[in-house]
Parts: structure tokens; C-alpha cells; sequence
């Protein structure tokens, strides 16, 4: 069976966008949780999935040491992406993504990128400017010697794809209200883009690891020919003091894409059952 690369794409796409749409600054500050809840050290591997094949992995691991960039101290995040199964025999994708963000602010100091997605190929070096609302950029293919240099505007304090990620897991969800919704902003691949998230309140979502409470949220989504649905995308969050995204459902024109959590260690607290 011959798999359309268009889905293929898609899916690798999807794999990611969890950390892509929570990559942000919001307008009105949501409320945070005094205490941060993650570890240094902690890696979640997810899995994706198109229809029943099994399309890419993805590992985050936060290093268990702090790292000066910039002058400033950081964490360093690294996502490792590939294709697996069909999928993978069909469109090769290899990605590492870094970031290093402030251990005192959470927002990045510098992102950097390393992406090989079939024949296309990307080094890439972003240093941000938080406090001017400043993006320098450095970019090259893999086979050609010639570097690029850029210069972009953002709002200042903004966040990028995996830093934003992180500052998710410090709101304090229990101190919103079904329905309410989130504006923000976020820069990425060398733009700035508004999004809106609509948290969806509390569910029990099954999981490989059995039946977990969390909180469920829905970026809100311009129509398209790719997507259907009301809230076409949705995150489940475990509501603990770890704040994993759990699982990522996406409802496609055609069939659906589903990334979930496959294997965790380093938590603050191991993954609890709900009765």
C-alpha cells in the first residue's frame, strides 16, 4: 500500500503543533502556579499516528544541567522528530529542535533548528531579543555553504515553539472557567501570528497508562480544507503537578491524527490512574 505524501506531511506536521500552538505572550497574563512543574532531566517520547499507521516519534528531554547563552542562564530543551513505519520507508524525516530559555523569565534566549524533512533540508540559529522585540536569524541549507543572515520584529517577551510549551505547564488551570480563552502571540519560521485557545475544562482521557484526569484545550483554528469539526484540534493535560500534554487529537477532511504519550521518566510525580 502506497501512502500519500500529502498525509505524510500532515502528520509530521501535527506531530508538532502541540508545541507550536502554545508558543506564545499573551495579552492579559493567565494565572501561573507559584512552583514549576517539571524537572531537569525529564524526557517524554510521543508517538504519532495516521488512521492505524503509525507515522513519527518525538522526544523531549529537558538536560539536567543550566547552560549560559547570551549571558543569561537557560535551560536547554532538545525535541528529536522522525518518521517511523510506512511512513518513514516513504519520506525520511530527521529533526532536532533547541531551545534555550531563561530560567528566570521562561522566555527563549535562542532557538535553533537542525531538519532534514525529504529533500528538504534547514540549520538554523534564532537569537531573541526580548527586551527590544528583536529576532536575529542565521540559515542555510545543508548542501550549500552560503549562510543567511535576517533581522525580524516581534512583540517583546514572546515565546518560541518550545519554550512556549513550557510555560503552558505553569498556568494555573484551576483558576479558569470553561470557555474562557486565551490570546496570544507567537513568532514562527520568521513571522508572528495571533492565536486564540479555548480551554475546554476537565475530562478523563485513556491513555497507555490507564485513565487520567486532565485539562482539555482547543486552539481555535481558521477554516480550512484540512481540518473539521468545531475544535478540530485538542490537547488533554494531566491535571497534576507535572502538567504533560497526555495526548494530541486532530479531525481531518480525511481520517485523523492522534500523537500520545508512549513512555515519560524524570516527573516530578509518577502518572496516577483515575478511578
Amino acid at each position: 500500500m502506497r501512502l500519500n505524501t500529502k498525509y505524510i506531511k500532515i502528520t509530521a506536521a501535527i506531530l508538532f503543533i502541540g508545541f507550536i500552538s502554545f508558543s506564545f505572550k499573551t495579552e492579559q497574563d493567565p494565572p501561573i502556579k507559584s512552583e514549576i512543574s517539571f524537572e531537569k532531566g525529564e524526557t517524554l517520547t510521543y508517538v504519532a499516528g495516521y488512521s492505524v499507521f503509525e507515522a513519527g516519534e518525538a522526544v523531549v528531554h529537558l538536560d539536567k544541567k543550566l547552560h549560559q547563552v547570551n549571558g543569561e542562564e537557560t535551560y536547554k530543551v532538545d525535541v528529536t522528530g522522525r518518521s517511523i513505519g510506512m511512513f518513514g520507508m516513504t519520506m525520511k524525516i530527521r529533526d532536532l529542535w533547541q531551545s534555550y530559555f531563561s530560567t528566570s523569565t521562561l522566555y527563549p534566549v535562542q532557538f535553533n533548528r537542525d531538519i532534514i524533512e525529504g529533500g528538504y533540508t534547514l540549520e538554523e540559529k534564532i537569537n531573541f531579543d526580548q527586551v527590544n522585540g528583536k529576532v536575529d536569524a542565521e540559515w542555510k541549507k545543508k548542501d550549500k555553504e552560503e549562510i543567511h543572515i535576517e533581522h525580524y520584529e516581534m512583540p517583546p517577551n514572546t515565546h518560541d515553539v518550545i519554550s512556549g510549551y513550557y510555560y503552558l505547564r505553569t498556568l494555573d488551570y484551576d483558576q479558569m472557567t470553561k470557555g474562557d480563552t486565551i490570546s496570544l502571540n507567537s513568532f514562527w519560521e520568521n513571522k508572528a501570528y495571533d492565536f486564540d485557545i479555548v480551554y475546554l475544562g476537565v475530562e478523563k482521557v485513556y491513555t497507555k497508562f490507564g485513565r487520567i484526569e486532565s485539562y482539555v484545550m482547543s486552539p481555535i483554528m481558521p477554516e480550512n480544507q484540512l481540518f473539521s469539526g468545531t475544535h478540530p484540534i485538542k490537547f488533554w493535560v494531566s491535571k497534576d503537578i507535572n502538567r504533560i500534554p497526555l495526548k494530541i487529537q486532530a479531525e481531518l477532511i480525511v481520517g485523523s491524527v492522534n500523537v500520545d504519550l508512549v513512555r515519560y521518566k524524570g516527573l516530578k510525580q509518577k502518572l496516577k490512574k483515575s478511578k
